[in-house]
This record gives C-alpha cells, sequence and structure tokens, in this order.
C-alpha cells in the first residue's frame, strides 16, 4: 500500500523550495543538501514535511542520485527521520540534540578565541563580515544577521588556523541552529545582542585576553537557552 503524504497544513512545497539555483558547474550534492538544511533551519520545511525524493528532484531540477546523498546527511545529522508507514520526514526539534550540540559547541568555540587571543586577527578578513553584521543589525533583520553569523563563526575557525573544528561544529549543531534562527526572528533586538556579544568577543582577543574571550563566547553561544 503507497504512503499517504501527511503534509502540513498550508504548506506549499513549491514555495519552500523557491529560489534554490544549482550551479552546474559545481557538485550538486552538497549544494542541495545546504539549501535543504537551511530551509529546515530558518522553518520553511517545518518539522513534520513529509520528504519525497521525486517531489524535491522536480522542484530542485535535479537527479535523484545527488539528492538522496543530500537526505542521507541530512538524517546523520538528526534533521530528518523516518516513521513506520509514513517514510521520511523532517524531525521535530530535539532538546537532546540541542544540549549535546551546545556542549561541544561551547568547547570547541571557547578554544578557538583562546588561540586567537595569542595569535591575533585578520582584521581585514574580519571586515566584510562585520559591516554585513552591523548592517543587518541596525535594521533587526534576522535572516541576513543569522547568515552572517555563521560566516563570522567559520571565520574565527579558519584564523585560528583549524577550519575543519567549525565543520565539526557545523555537523552537529542543526537544532542549535534552528532554536537560534527562531530566537533572532522572533525577539525583537535580537541581533543587535548578537551582534554586541561579537564586538565583545573579538575586544577580548585584541586585548590579548583568552580567558574572557573565552567567557564571552560561551555566554554567547549558550544565549539560545534564554528563549
Amino acid at each position: 500500500m503507497p504512503r499517504v503524504k501527511h503534509v502540513p497544513e498550508g504548506f506549499d512545497l513549491a514555495q519552500a523550495l523557491a529560489g534554490i539555483n544549482i550551479d552546474r558547474g559545481q557538485a550538486i550534492g552538497p549544494q542541495i543538501y545546504a539549501a535543504l538544511r537551511h530551509r529546515i533551519v530558518d522553518g520553511r520545511l517545518p518539522g513534520g514535511t513529509p520528504i519525497h525524493e521525486n517531489d524535491i528532484a522536480s522542484h530542485c531540477l535535479v537527479s535523484r542520485t545527488p539528492l538522496r546523498s543530500a537526505l542521507q546527511q541530512l538524517g546523520n545529522e538528526g534533521l530528518i527521520v523516518t516513521r513506520p508507514q509514513v517514510g521520511s520526514v523532517v524531525a521535530p526539534p530535539d532538546s537532546s540534540r540541542l544540549e549535546e550540540a551546545l556542549f561541544v559547541r561551547s568547547a570547541i568555540e571557547q578554544q578557538v578565541v583562546r588561540r586567537l587571543a595569542t595569535t591575533g586577527l585578520d582584521e581585514a578578513a574580519l571586515a566584510s563580515v562585520m559591516e554585513r553584521q552591523a548592517t543587518a543589525a541596525e535594521i533587526d533583520d534576522y535572516a541576513s544577521f543569522f547568515d552572517a553569523d555563521e560566516e563570522f563563526h567559520a571565520l574565527l575557525a579558519r584564523m585560528a588556523d583549524v577550519p575543519n573544528a567549525w565543520q565539526l561544529v557545523h555537523s552537529i549543531k542543526a537544532h542549535v541552529d534552528r532554536e537560534r534562527f527562531l530566537l533572532l526572528s522572533t525577539t525583537p533586538g535580537r541581533s543587535r545582542q548578537a551582534y554586541g556579544d561579537h564586538l565583545r568577543i573579538l575586544d577580548a582577543i585584541r586585548s590579548a585576553d583568552g580567558e574572557r574571550a573565552a567567557h564571552e563566547m560561551a555566554r554567547h553561544v549558550e544565549s539560545v537557552l534564554d528563549a
């Protein structure tokens, strides 16, 4: 018996997937993974949304092979789950994964800023992303700030010469990102608060105060629990 598509009320898959543009000159799987992950994080693909390969492949104009690889990676991150008689669906938020991811992310990012307090910052590399954050924070544009925030933390890891540490964080923090995006989008002024956190972290690094930088980073990362 074929599985029934239990679609959340009011959900439109075409609308949720709108704007996905695939660069055929680059690997397709990672692009589909990034696009779907972003839409799960920002709620365009809410928990309970059925995942049907044919439908997604058709809307995104891709074959099922790279799509299947992307879906497998999302499943490994706990963003897609398989349910009996239902099939694969977008997973609901998971508090246990949230707490674990916060633990790991906080530990790694504290070490990143401790190292930077010793080795220093690449100010030229920081300038663009900090300008984007300032612009988004000024108008409380949470979607733009979220993307710039991601780039900021990835950049710190690259400057500390531990880019794979950020990749490890990224692979486990999807459930944190869902809560962060919800927090940013529903709390007025939250973008400005996060931007202020970043400025304090950078000030501590520039002052060569590794412990203060680590404290500010821990407070910043764990602020999602304030919600």
